[in-house]
Parts: structure tokens; sequence; C-alpha cells
């Protein structure tokens, strides 16, 4: 799907830039946030530090004391997460409730600037200072902690807002990027749906008030059109003055022919008479080649049931005499792209062959599948031998020579069928007889 469409491939690139945008933009969010709060927290921390310096005291008796609680309530809960601790001399340890019978290990080495260290409450974000304890005393060591998990739930709750947001914003964007191609390729829809018009033969050629970046090829397009119509024009103009100079050539000569017998040269006006039969079949079979060479596959279509509908009416009017019946069975919406003559010569001349040999029926039916017109011209004849259903297509071929008729009908058929992209064949017919199968391109709706 990719490889062959343009919307999919711009709508794919787009929605992957922007992920890939939408990500990194994430991770050096969620990286700068990490930094931000861990300072906040290391901010907290000496915060704390000064505030418990300030609470300290000494009695009387010598002995260090914190006569009220912390700003901070955590520091009263047990195992919430923050913590302090003062060392004085002599093993004198004063510890916040949170704490309960734990200690805080402290390290001379790392003092004045917060840090992570393990310890027995698990990961600690922990600062640590000297206190001066008075003349002659060694300082206090003090301690201020905060559990790792308390710093890493915000960081947590962060980015897990952050993913949401950053989700919505790539929805969104992606929404606004396939809105943006779809109505940045309109005008080639408009296009393509203007092609099938012409080649619907519903109009002669494309709009011109498409875009800027397309006009050059409608242009070089609707050129195209009008130098295919006027070949086509002069085409069948000059086959048309070919066929009328020669079959007025052919009639002179038949006459002739005619003048030999009425002399008593049989055997001569016959000879005259064979070779200018065969001149016409010759000259209609390569007059039906041209004219269908000459037309072009823009702007064909044809009416199927109408136009069998005139020749099952002629058909019907031509065998009254012989009783024969003649059904149609055919949607009335139904067009074939083939140009209205070609396809009236198709079934024209598989029609009356068939009603040549039927003996009370001859059915015409048609249907659509697969972008093909499926037509199907069927008797009640004798049928036609597996062995000759190809031959009966070749240029002059008759398989009972006391019928009329030059054996052009069928062939002339498949050089139109094949021409127009389609092909036709012979079969069984369930009313016993022959069965003529056409597949015909339709016209694109």
């Amino acid at each position: 799907m990719l490889r062959n469409s343009f919307r999919a491939r711009l709508i794919v690139g787009a929605v992957l830039w922007i992920s890939i945008g939408l990500l990194m933009s994430g991770f050096v969010l969620s990286r700068l946030f990490d930094e931000l709060v861990v300072r906040q927290f290391d901010h907290d921390l000496t915060d704390h530090a000064e505030e418990l310096r300030s609470l300290l005291e000494r009695r009387s008796d010598g002995t260090l004391a914190i006569p009220r609680s912390l700003s901070d309530p955590r520091f009263a809960v047990p195992g919430s997460g923050l913590y302090w601790q003062i060392e004085g001399a002599g093993g004198q340890v004063l510890r916040s409730p949170s704490l309960e019978r734990e200690s805080l290990p402290f390290d001379a080495a790392e003092l004045d600037h917060p840090r992570r260290v393990i310890t027995n409450l698990g990961p600690l974000r922990l600062y640590q200072q000297l206190v001066p304890a008075g003349e002659g005393d060694p300082p206090l060591r003090l301690s201020i902690g905060v559990a790792q998990r308390t710093i890493d739930a915000e960081l947590s709750h962060f980015d897990l807002a952050l993913a949401a947001s950053l989700a919505v914003i790539a929805i969104g964007l992606s929404g606004a990027a396939a809105l943006q191609v779809t109505l940045g390729l309109r005008p080639l829809g408009r296009l393509r749906r203007a092609l099938t018009e012409v080649r619907g033969g519903r109009v002669e050629r494309l709009p011109d008030d498409l875009p800027h970046e397309v006009a050059p090829l409608v242009q070089d397009l609707n050129a195209m059109i009008g130098s295919n119509s006027e070949m086509l024009r002069r085409a069948r103009t000059q086959a048309g003055t070919l066929a009328h100079s020669l079959k007025t050539s052919l009639a002179v000569l038949l006459d002739e022919a005619q003048q030999l017998k009425a002399t008593g040269q049989s055997d001569s006006a016959a000879i005259v008479e064979a070779q200018c039969l065969k001149m016409q079949r010759q000259i209609d079979y390569e007059m039906a080649r041209a004219r269908a060479a000459a037309r072009g596959t823009l702007g064909l279509a044809c009416a199927v049931k109408e136009t069998m509908a005139d020749i099952v009416s002629a058909l019907a009017q031509l065998n009254r005499r012989r009783g024969i019946e003649i059904q149609l069975d055919a949607p009335e919406d139904l067009s074939v792209a083939c140009d209205p003559q070609d396809f009236s010569e198709i079934i024209g001349n598989l029609a009356d062959n068939a009603a040549k040999w039927a003996r009370s029926t001859v059915r015409l039916s048609a249907g659509l599948s697969g972008g093909l017109v499926i037509l199907s011209i069927e008797d009640d004849g004798p049928g036609i031998p597996e062995k000759d259903r190809e031959t009966v297509f070749t240029l002059g071929a008759r398989l009972d020579e006391s019928t009329a008729g030059f054996g052009l009908g069928l062939a002339v058929t498949r050089e139109l069928v094949t021409h127009y992209g389609g092909r036709v064949w012979i079969e069984t017919s369930p009313l016993g007889g022959a069965r003529a199968r056409v597949e015909l391109p339709a016209v694109p709706g």
C-alpha cells in the first residue's frame, strides 16, 4: 500500500516524524525535570538542615534537645521517607520519629552536598554537615535524608502526565497532518474523477480550474485528448474514403462479370465474381480492423441494453416468419468502454449468427463482474463442434457452405473484441446450441 499511495506515504512519513520529534522532546523534558526535582529536593534538605540547627538546644545538663517538631510533619510519621539525625559527643543521638530505631550512616568525606546512598532504609538522598558544638567539644554530626522512592514517585507522576500529554499532541498533530495531506491531494482526486468522466464519454476535456501545480499536466492531457480526437476523425474519414473508392471499383468489376455472363462467357464471369467477392471480403475485414485501430480509448462508452435492444428488435423483424423468439436480459445502467458502432457490430454479428442457426430461441444477456461486462449470445440450434470453435473465428471460415455469407462476421468480431482488450469464445449453451461469450471492459464508475 505504501509503495502505491502518495497519501499513505505522506501520512505515514508525517506520523513517523511527529512521533520521533515528540519522543525526543519527551526524553529531553523528562531529563530536565529529573534534574529540577532532584535540585528541589536537595534545596529542601539544606533548608531542613538549617531549620534543625536553629531548633537545636543544649540543656543545662549538657544534653541535646529539639524542643519542638520541624515544620514538615513527615518527620513525625514513622517510615514516611523523610528523616533527620544528630549525633553528639559521648554517643548521644537524636532521631526523628520517622526513623524509629534505624540510624543514618555518616561519611565525613561527603559533607555539605546531597548525595545518593544505600542504607537499611533503602536508597536515600542524604545531606550531612558538621555543626560546631561549643568550645572544646567535638562538632555535632547532622544528617537529613529523603527516601529515593519519594523522588521517584514525583518523577513517575510527571513522566506519566508528560507521556499522556505528548500522546494527545501526537494524535492531534497526526490527525492534522492526515487532514492536510487529504486536502492537499484532493485536486488529484478531482483530476482522477475528471479522467474517468472523459473515459466514460461524459465530458470531452479536463477542467482548467485545477491548482497551478497540476495545471501543466492538465494542459498536456487536454492537448493529447484533442490530438487523439482529431486523429480519430481523420482516420475515419480516410477509412471511409478508401472503402468507398475500392467498393466502387469492385462494383464496376462485378458489373463487367455480369456482362461476361450475358455474352455466354460463364466461366470467365464466375472467376471474376469469385475474385471480386474474395476482395470484397478482405476489404470489409481490413476496413473493420482499420476502424477499430483508429479508435482511441478515451471517451468511449456505449449503453449495453439500449444497443442490444435495437439489435433484438431488428432480428425479431427479420426472423418473424421463422417464429424465432429473441430474448434479452440486461441491466439498464450497464455501459461498456467501447465505440457504439463497434459494439453494435460485435453483438450484431454474433446475434445474426445465432438467429441463423436457431430452431426457436435466441437469448442475449449481459452482466457485470470484476470491472468487465460479460455478454452471452446463445441459441437452441445444432451447436458448433468443439474442434471447430476456434476455426469459426478465422477469416473466410464457413462450416456450412449452403448458408449465405462470406465467413467474415466472426473474424471481424474477434478483431474488434481483442482491440478493446476483451476476449470472445464459444461454448455449449444450456439451450442446446452454441453460446458465444464476450468479455469487454466496463466504463469506469
